[in-house]
């Protein structure tokens, strides 16, 4: 995570760097639209999504503190949309700022490489489990995921206290929402999850166990 000690030296050789907090639901750019900055989330949450040609929203990643989005460059629509799930901060580096930086600074310059690499490997990761996992292994290992990065103590294991439907977690394991909420009302059936108000609680101790399975025929 960064540190302030990080981000006041960045300002030294880049000014216009600054913080930013964005309220529940506010987009930081549209799908589109060139983004005109790169951002890195400081705290909070925020949904990467997709509209389709047939009007659907898709939601592409969930990205939590210390992710990078937007672009490093200008000249370039985006082809998704980025939006805060509750509040959140972000950084917010201007594409010069961004060239500034790597020429003047290598702190930024790994930061830079290491949040680019993670973002990579996240995309090539789950393209892999995509033809190489079923359904329902990809959606234990979402659940469990999700649960460590966003998950509160709960006397169920944690509740995931980001507003998640089911459609936003099928998108994210590339099914479809029918799939995912049989499979889902299975886990809840063998206390792997339960519901409390529009949170999802998540017994991570029963999530891992039904992972070893051998077969995943939920």
């Amino acid at each position: 995570m960064l540190s302030q000690a990080n981000i006041a030296e960045w300002r030294l050789c880049a000014p216009s760097l600054r913080e930013a907090d964005v309220a529940d639901g506010e987009t930081l750019y549209r799908q589109g639209e060139e983004p005109g900055f790169l951002h890195c989330l400081m705290r909070g949450v925020v949904r990467l999504s997709h509209i389709a040609e047939s009007g659907a929203q898709i939601t592409l990643a969930i990205a939590q503190a210390g992710d990078l989005f937007g672009r490093v460059a200008p000249g370039r629509a985006s082809a998704h949309s980025a939006s805060a799930i509750g509040d959140a901060r972000v950084l917010m580096f201007a594409p010069s700022d961004v060239d500034r930086l790597v020429a003047n600074s290598s702190s930024f310059a790994n930061f830079l490489s290491a949040g680019l690499e993670a973002s990579r490997e996240r995309a090539e990761r789950k393209l892999i489990d995509r033809q190489t996992k079923t359904v329902a292994t990809r959606l234990i290992e979402t659940l469990g995921e999700l649960a460590r990065a966003f998950g509160a103590p709960c006397p169920h294991g944690y509740s995931l206290e980001i507003r998640l439907t089911q459609q936003d977690i099928a998108d994210l394991v590339h099914a479809s929402r029918p799939v995912v909420t049989r499979i889902m009302n299975d886990l809840r059936r063998r206390g792997a999850l339960d519901y409390r108000r529009d949170l999802i609680c998540v017994n991570h101790l029963a999530l891992r166990s039904l992972a070893k399975e051998k077969s995943a025929d939920l």
